[in-house]
């Protein structure tokens, strides 16, 4: 049992520290204590401060920046793709505003948008892969199989967005099907297509966890991209765990990434010229790109020289071939750092 005398001097104890405490609170160290909770707020409202302050100088380089890009954008895509015939083709998650953004900047760049078609999450969703299974063993009266069905549908698909088959309004119909529908044309296509250029999300969230059906629609998505042969350029955001990213690390096909941003303006009608004269890139300004602007090339790249009879064969007025200017699909436009 323990002693009532132990009791009363833990009570004397306790009451002892407690008057203890309020002394030197109230006293010696009351200054102290207040100068060091005065300094932390003021240190962490100077830290806030210069934060906002940079974010605020931050976003205005960046509207600048921006601004500045749209505006010589025009200027320096001007002409760049006189005379072709792009299609836009919209992936699953790609918006409204990508598209016109696009649309009227392709026409900037001299070309002529023959049509919009909107792909549908069935061509790449593992819910509808026993139908594309199915339809693409039903193709073989429209197009050459191809090894895999996925590579079948695709090659069905190009002869619908260049409509240089017969059997084009039948592949079409057969596509838009009404319950398992692969594409949407959204705009008429008017005339067929030299190159084609496929819209994705603007921003995509990654998750955290593991996604198998996710993991499945890009796998899909990368196997189409890998099956195109027609001059293609990809724009999407590139960032890790996307669809871009993975077509990046795969496909032949030109990638330019962040398609909001105003590089994009310039990106894609020079990765469109690229993709005309037999060359992949992967421009912008994610992970895995090659440079943050790109060059375009030249459309006509047969040169018809003409000679001057009085000259012809004047060792003077003949072009070393090993001095012929090459074109490297990766090297800045002028004046980028």
């Amino acid at each position: 049992m323990v002693d009532f005398r132990y009791h009363l001097v833990s009570l004397i104890a306790v009451f002892m520290a407690l008057g203890v405490g309020v002394i030197l609170g109230a006293g010696p160290l009351q200054n102290s204590i207040g100068s060091v909770l005065t300094d932390q707020v003021d240190s962490l409202r100077d830290s806030r401060n210069e934060a906002w302050a940079q974010a605020e100088a931050s976003q205005r380089e960046a509207n600048a920046y921006r601004e500045g890009m749209e505006i010589l954008s025009d200027d320096v895509i001007a002409s760049t793709l006189d005379e072709q015939n792009v299609i836009i083709v919209a992936l699953p998650g790609a918006g409204d505003d990508a598209i016109d953004l696009h649309s009227s900047n392709l026409e900037q760049a001299g070309a002529t948008v023959t049509g919009t078609v909107r792909v549908t999450e069935d061509f790449f969703s593992p819910g509808a892969a026993s139908y594309r299974n199915a339809l693409s063993g039903q193709l073989d009266a429209y197009v050459e199989p191809a090894d895999n069905p996925m590579g079948t549908l695709v090659r069905g698909f190009e002869l619908i967005v260049t409509g240089e088959d017969a059997n084009t309004a039948t592949l079409t119909e057969v596509y838009q099907s009404s319950d398992n529908a692969l594409i949407e044309v959204v705009d008429p296509i008017t005339a067929p297509a030299d190159a084609i250029l496929f819209i994705g999300v603007t921003s995509e969230e990654v998750p955290d966890e593991p996604d198998t059906d996710r993991d499945t629609t890009i796998a899909n998505a990368t196997a189409f991209f890998d099956s195109v042969e027609l001059p293609a350029v990809y724009t999407a955001d590139g960032k890790a765990g996307t669809t871009l990213a993975s077509v990046r690390s795969s496909s032949g096909v030109s990638t330019v990434d962040s398609p909001a941003d105003a590089t994009a303006l310039i990106n894609v009608p020079f990765a469109i010229t690229q993709e005309l004269a037999g060359n992949t890139v992967a421009w912008g300004i994610e992970d895995g790109a090659e440079v943050v602007v790109g060059a375009a090339a030249p459309l006509n790249a047969t040169t018809q020289e003409t000679q001057d009879p009085a000259t012809e064969g004047d060792p003077a007025t003949e072009q070393d071939p090993a001095q012929t200017e090459q074109t490297d699909p990766n090297e800045p436009t002028e004046g980028e750092s």
